[in-house]
């Protein structure tokens, strides 16, 4: 999957059109409208403008935003997701480990930055220093499938409670998708693209291991489709996913999510709950103010 971000900045275009949705009665419709228009761009400006080439492998998608990105919509959530679009990586890069710290008491994993090699690995010797962890705060565009996975199953075991902050995108996903509970902050979103491993462009034994690699990561019953599954995405999101281009990335937000049936409770910064209609009326806010 793909995601990684530098300091590089670099400009996004305004949505060509805004989004729709088929709920009616709801004010859902007015509220996209302004949130694609207006809060997408500011919301994503910094997550779009800093993401870097990733390198193409067994594990990963292929990176894109090395150019302006663009962004449409696209009809296939039902109400339409907002698509950024990128261009194709023609260079390989080092995907960073995230920064992770305990906080909170020693009750919160916060992680922010990418699924690097030593994801898995940190997150195992952080969450076994600090066993009343219960909760992982994530700001996260993705990146390496197979320790993405392996985190995923983590958080499962251990029945822990995942808040996206800000952004989750590709690889990320997973990891929210596989937690106890799921918790989105009201204005964070979710970033879902296809796969493109781009195995037979490896040398052999390298070629190999990544078609093994990606048999495992799209078949098995810890898969990254699975674990959306159970976390409740519809065929919709999963057809989304999977016809989102790799250098492109699907942007939704929570009242997207909750008309495709995605189980999450949304809440605000200080991790409060908030009702639908809070979240409709914060982002209206917001989109007034963008």
């Amino acid at each position: 999957m793909h995601g990684e971000q530098n300091s590089g900045e670099q400009p996004v275009r305004r949505p060509r059109s805004a989004a729709r949705t088929s709920a009616p009665g709801n004010g859902m419709a007015t509220v996209l409208k302004l949130l694609l228009a207006a809060v997408a761009l500011l919301a994503l400006a910094y997550y779009i403008g800093n993401r870097k080439s990733a390198p193409a492998g067994a594990d990963t998608a292929v990176d894109a935003a090395q150019a302006t990105a663009t962004a449409t919509t696209s009809p296939a959530a039902g109400a339409e997701a907002l698509v950024i679009e990128g261009e194709k990586s023609t260079t390989m890069a080092t995907v960073d480990d995230a920064h992770m710290s305990v906080q909170e008491g020693g009750s919160v994993l916060r992680i922010e930055g990418s699924v690097g090699r030593n994801f898995a690995n940190d997150m195992q010797a952080l969450l076994a220093a600090h066993p009343s962890v219960r909760r992982i705060d994530i700001t996260s565009g993705g990146g390496y499938a197979n320790p993405g996975l392996e985190a995923a199953r983590l958080i499962n075991r251990n029945n822990l409670t995942v808040r996206v902050r800000s952004h989750c995108a590709s690889m990320c996903v997973a990891l929210w998708a596989a937690a106890g509970q799921r918790q989105l902050e009201a204005d964070a979103v979710i970033g879902l693209h296809q796969w493109n491993p781009q195995c037979d462009a490896r040398p052999s034994p390298e070629r190999e291991e990544c078609h093994y690699q990606v048999q495992f990561a799209t078949e098995h019953t810890s898969s990254y489709n699975a674990w959306l599954r159970a976390a409740g995405f519809n065929q919709r999101l999963l057809n989304l996913q999977s016809q989102t281009a790799s250098e492109d990335m699907a942007v939704l937000f929570a009242p997207q999510l909750w008309e495709n049936g995605v189980e999450f409770t949304a809440v605000d910064s200080s991790g409060a709950r908030m009702s639908r209609e809070a979240v409709l009326q914060q982002l209206a806010d917001r989109a007034k103010r963008g």
